[in-house]
């Protein structure tokens, strides 16, 4: 299992502020994220800011990234504004 932590609007639109997920890589959590809360697709989670124990995700594997027990993972929705 891994620990998932949400911030900005994902905190909010998961109600949430972190839980446990069972899954092997990025690609599998955020599928199992999308069958907990379909207001995201895979694809929209696919532009959100994360980091894996201390770690930005792209500058491990990205969306291949392996997933191991124990695991930290943070999920940021994107920043905008203008």
């Amino acid at each position: 299992m891994v620990k998932v932590e949400f911030f900005g609007l994902y905190r909010l639109n998961y109600k949430m502020k972190e839980c446990e997920i069972d899954a092997a890589d990025i690609m599998e959590l955020f599928r199992k994220l999308n069958e907990m809360n379909p207001v995201y697709s895979v694809k929209e989670l696919k532009n959100s800011i994360v980091i894996i124990n201390d770690v930005n995700f792209n500058n491990l594997k990205k969306y291949r990234t392996k997933l191991h027990d124990g695991d930290n993972v943070l999920i940021m929705s994107p920043a905008s504004g203008g």
